[in-house]
């Protein structure tokens, strides 16, 4: 097979098993049999000239198993005289080729064909199952746009979408991918974003609400007005993750890398000691050991660990891909597989973030029209969830603030007729020298004039419905502790962790104080500490904990540019599937390491102490590697977490 121009990181043991092209980029719509035509015609000619070697005479057949051999193991052959001219001698490849070439002089022909026509079944088979797996990924492009419908004063052109600039608008008409991220112009429409949340259900999106790339109008044809380039929508944002994630890779998978390399000149000198040394004690029966030390060579070779550990977490990405579970990297899903604490923010994590007023009072002469007015005109500089409680109140009327400040944690501030208007919580009522405290299972703001109090908005959020199902079921898949960091009063803070199950609950912290804590929780945790967040102030925690995990990919850039783990939606359910899906790669992964190391173990013992045939060895060395593959397909089953308890 030729050798791969292009090879995803982690997905090949440069053994010869590697050598296949990248097929599955741009091939996925080619049936088999055209995407493999060249190999399976070599295994079919190379196996006829086998089998008439087998029957022939004498005369012809070594000939005829030279060249069943050859068919199938140039590729083998001008590599392993590459890896010489570069002075890699000792490399998997390597331990076929002179395994065969030493039979062949030894006069055992049919074991010399044998090992290499097994060996490129084997490599095909390998090729097969990987690229399968990368089909997955790459599957991923499907979800992006070819063109675009940009509407301009000339009428509607069809363009490349990465031409369309911001704040244009273009056309999506129905059953057409949304190239682009945008505002929808209009009418609601329902669109099927099942390609970026992992949801089947469609979804009702109003006018003037965000849609994003990668999601398929179901309804009539609409208008957007694009927010971003098309580099940066949410579809290349996704595939950008995806393919990235292989450059980081796991712990365990760096130990197989590192013993590959560390294990196969170990053998190799095995071999070459067990062919010359014995025989000094045996009569001088070279041929014996030789012939043990050929066995040897052929079941040692670690492709079975080298290919199955990376394929088991690529295709275990892949799987909570498709799901709407993105991970940035096997480190990351292997980290998963060992969370030992899991922190939470509060709002828009636990709670739905879509905060109303319940209640305002007022103080002095102010009315209620008149607060709601100087609060909805400061809070349009502020982008905390919170802001959205104020909505434009009926007798609207613009105020122009002047340096308008947003302090972290505490609230806005600005100056209108000369007097400094300050709207926040208790700590920035604190800082303008008034003491207030309210008992209220909300959040209370504070609007006041020059350090006057004038007016409390009591905004009420909802909790998630499976916010406390999903807690339930994280405790039930091995999670030991729970909390959850908050700027808000302690009794809101021990309201919600009462009300979802969450076993700690920190308040009135800054964003600078939830690292702080989140750093005493990871020094106390037995194993990995996880933080769960969605908004921009949760992104130094999320980029400090073991395992960053974003809340609603479609939300704060910052917050997934920060995150390990981006979960496409606001599902909280999903954590515990990401957590369980986990456990199960890192177990197909062990059972992988465990498995094969015994069977060869095991068979290069028995090769050693009884002569064992060259074949036998081989159809080991290919079973053990093949059932290692097909193991690391379990990874690809993502399991429904049944959130009833």
């Amino acid at each position: 097979m030729k050798e791969k121009e292009k090879n995803i990181e982690g997905l090949t043991c440069s053994c010869g098993h590697c050598y296949s092209q990248d097929k599955c980029v741009g091939e996925e719509e080619k049936g088999f049999f055209k995407r493999y035509f060249n190999e399976i015609a070599r295994i079919i000619v190379s196996i006829i000239l086998f089998i008439v070697a087998c029957v022939v005479g004498d005369s012809v057949n070594l000939f005829l198993f030279i060249l069943s051999a050859f068919i199938v193991g140039y590729g083998l052959i001008i590599d392993f005289v590459k890896k010489i001219l570069n002075l890699n001698f000792f490399n998997e490849s390597a331990l076929m080729i002179v395994a065969s070439i030493t039979a062949f002089i030894l006069g055992e022909y049919f074991e010399g064909a044998f090992i290499v026509i097994l060996y490129f079944i084997g490599e095909f088979l390998e090729e097969v199952a990987t690229n399968s797996s990368k089909n997955k990924i790459a599957g991923l492009s499907k979800l992006k746009s070819a063109v675009a419908h940009l509407i301009n004063k000339d009428g509607v052109n069809d363009v490349l979408p990465d031409v369309v600039e911001v704040g244009s608008l273009i056309e999506v008409r129905s059953g057409e991918i949304v190239p682009i991220d945008g505002i929808l112009i209009g009418l609601p429409c329902e669109f099927d974003m099942k390609s970026i949340t992992g949801e089947s259900k469609f979804v009702t999106v109003e006018g003037g609400k965000e849609v994003f790339s990668g999601s398929i109008n179901v309804g009539s044809p609409v208008v957007i007005k694009t927010t971003k380039r098309y580099m940066d929508s949410t579809v290349e944002s996704i595939i950008k993750m995806v393919e990235g994630s292989l450059s980081k890779k796991a712990e365990s998978q760096k130990f197989i890398s590192c013993f590959a390399r560390i294990y196969t000149p170990i053998i190799f000198f095995i071999a070459i000691f067990f062919a010359c040394i014995p025989p000094l004690f045996d009569q001088m029966n070279f041929d014996r050991w030789i012939y043990k030390a050929l066995s040897f060579l052929v079941i040692s070779c670690p492709c079975a660990l080298v290919i199955s550990v990376p394929l088991s977490f690529f295709i275990g990405i892949g799987g909570l891909a498709k799901r709407g579970i993105l991970v940035k990297g096997s480190k990351y899903l292997e980290s998963l597989a060992n969370i030992d604490a899991v922190v939470f923010d509060k709002t828009g994590t636990l709670t739905c973030a879509n905060f109303i007023i319940d209640k305002v009072e007022c103080f002095f002469d102010y009315k209620q029209d008149e607060v709601l007015n100087l609060a909805y005109n400061l809070e349009r500089f502020s982008n905390h969830p919170i802001s959205k409680a104020f909505n434009k109140p009926s007798n609207f009327s613009k105020i122009e603030y002047e340096n308008v400040r947003e302090i972290a944690g505490k609230g806005l501030k600005g100056i209108y007729k000369q007097k400094t208007i300050s709207l926040g919580n208790n700590k920035l009522m604190l800082d303008c020298g008034i003491d207030v405290s309210d008992y209220f299972a909300g959040s209370v703001l504070y609007l006041a004039v020059d350090d006057n109090l004038v007016a409390k908005f009591y905004i009420i959020d909802k909790i998630k419905e499976n916010a406390s199902s999903s807690i339930y079921l994280m405790k039930k898949a091995g999670v030991n502790s729970t909390s959850m960091l908050s700027g808000d009063s302690k009794i809101i803070a021990q309201s919600v962790a009462k009300s979802v199950g969450i076993d700690n609950a920190y308040y009135e912290l800054l964003p600078d104080q939830k690292v702080d804590k989140l750093k005493e929780i990871k020094e106390s945790a037995q194993r990995k500490v996880a933080y769960v967040g969605d908004g921009i102030n949760d992104s130094p925690s999320l980029a400090f904990a073991d395992v960053g995990i974003a809340m609603g990919g479609l939300g704060s850039e910052i917050a997934t540019s920060s995150a390990d783990v981006v979960i496409m939606d606001d599902n909280l359910e999903k954590i515990v599937v990401s957590i369980t899906h986990a456990k199960k790669v890192k177990s197909v992964v062990i059972q992988n390491i465990i498995g094969s190391l015994a069977v060869k173990f095991l068979v290069m013992v028995l090769s050693v102490s009884i002569t064992l045939p060259v074949w036998i060895a081989m159809f080991a060395d290919v079973g053990v590697m093949l059932l290692a593959v097909l193991n690391s397909f379990r990874s690809s089953r993502v399991k429904v977490i049944n959130a009833t308890r």
